[in-house]
Parts: C-alpha cells; structure tokens; sequence
C-alpha cells in the first residue's frame, strides 16, 4: 500500500504519517498549502477505502484522515487475534 500511495504522490505518501486536520473557514480562504494537503489527506483518504474489504471499512469509516484510517489499521492487524480484539476495544473507548 505504501509504494501505491508513493505512486500518488509524496504528500499523499506523507499524509498517512502525521496527524490531519481540515483547514477552517471558507475553502477560499485557504492557503495554498493548506488547500495541497487537504487535497492530499483527501488522495490517501479515498485510495485507502477503495483498497479495505468490507469488515475492515466498517472498523474505519467514523475515520476522518487518512493518519486516523493507517493508525486504526497497524492497529488492528497486529499481534494475534486475542491481542487484536483487545487493541479494537481499547480504540473504541
């Protein structure tokens, strides 16, 4: 998935991670960089859903960066299924 989201660009790559979060006001109000990395949380946003099977969009849909989607997912795809429950719970809470 990284060298997909690499082949998207590299602030797409880089918005996976470090914490997103939307620029305030009106989007004609947004700085240039500002306007870039909501573009591109938006890129890693959608090609990260696009790539889930069903279960996994469902733990990750209430997700509101790209940062918040990859952090939920190494999460919860590691470790045995007994450490994986226990990890989804705690995210939950």
């Amino acid at each position: 998935m990284t060298v997909f989201l690499q082949s998207l660009g590299s602030r797409v790559a880089k918005v996976v991670t470090k914490p997103f979060s939307a620029p305030t006001g009106d989007e004609a109000t947004w700085s240039e960089i500002e306007t870039k990395e909501f573009d591109a949380n938006a890129g890693a946003h959608y090609a990260l859903l696009q790539a889930l099977n069903d279960d996994d969009i469902s733990r990750v849909i209430h997700c509101k960066s790209a940062h918040e989607i990859w952090t939920y997912l190494l999460v919860t795809h590691e470790g045995t299924s007994q450490v994986k429950r226990a990890k989804i719970d705690l995210l939950r809470s």
